[in-house]
């Protein structure tokens, strides 16, 4: 998947508020196990072992629009390098559960 500078660059923005840190620190919590779609949504497979879904659809992770075009996820929905670093320097501040 590809995204214009255009669209990484908003993505990038969106990292500063609160929902998309909120969604990080979910996936980096290891709680989840997620599905990236064509279009890039992040689809919940299952949270703490039970899968989750909405009349047999999965969920998407309120939040998570940005992750994957921003580089915090890979396309496989694993938190990347950048991704970690960004949780490190907001510490928990922002990242509430």
């Amino acid at each position: 998947m590809t995204f214009t500078a255009e669209r990484i660059a908003h993505c990038q923005a969106a990292m500063s508020k609160p929902a998309p840190r909120q969604a990080l620190a979910f996936l980096a919590s290891g709680r989840a196990t997620v599905e990236i779609d064509q279009a890039g949504y992040i689809l919940i497979d299952t949270v703490d072992g039970q899968s989750l879904r909405d009349n047999g659809r999965k969920m998407g992770l309120s939040g998570a629009w940005p992750l994957l075009a921003a580089g915090m996820v890979d396309q496989s929905g694993c938190v990347t390098d950048a991704g970690r670093e960004l949780l490190q320097e907001i510490g928990n501040e922002g990242t509430k559960l």
